[in-house]
């Protein structure tokens, strides 16, 4: 959800400040196809993957090959836009801890900060494959799912550093590319 909120915001004020839809339009990405098919397919594939019965270890599989794809993509744009490398780099560091642990460790301490119970959080950990909590068995804990994101309920969110990465350097993007602004 922080993805999609940072996007927004950059995109309502970059227009309310003198940007222009035309401008982002006029943005060519190298392989921007890969991207408007991986990142809203990435978004739903767990659900995807749980509806035609792939077993957990495909679908980790089959995400992480699709995350490595957007974040090459997006370093083959940075060179234009030097933005996109904190995109690929945020993907990069979620391919890397959940690589190493074979889902995306998640703080049940930052779930209690956001008001979830541990035991409920736990139980719903349980019955997904992208995700898991992190226990003494966890790699790279610093890259997990470890800070909170408070705010209304439908808002609330426990993210990584990677996905702040993601966040800021697609939203930087979206803010320069709807003002014309060359960096």
């Amino acid at each position: 959800m922080i993805l999609f909120e940072a996007i927004l915001v950059a995109l309502v004020a970059s227009l309310f400040t003198g940007g222009s839809l035309k401008r982002l339009e006029a943005e060519h990405l190298t392989g921007e196809w890969v991207l408007l098919v991986l990142l809203p397919l990435q978004l739903a594939w767990p659900a995807i993957a749980r509806r035609i019965g792939l077993p957990c270890g495909l679908s980790i599989i089959i995400w992480l090959l699709m995350m490595a794809a957007l974040a090459v993509v997006l370093f083959l744009n940075a060179p234009r836009r030097w933005m996109l490398a904190f995109a690929g780099l945020g993907i990069a560091l979620n391919v890397l801890v959940i690589g190493f642990n074979g889902a995306m460790p998640v703080s049940l301490k930052a779930t209690s900060e956001i008001g979830a119970t541990r035991s409920d959080a736990g139980a719903a950990l349980e019955s997904e494959c992208l995700h898991e909590a992190i226990d003494e068995d966890t790699w790279l804990v610093m890259l997990a799912d470890v800070i909170a994101v408070p705010g209304p309920a439908w808002q609330r969110g426990v993210v990584s550093v990677g996905d702040l990465l993601l966040s800021f350097g697609l939203a930087a993007w979206v803010w320069a590319g709807s003002r014309g602004v060359r960096c």
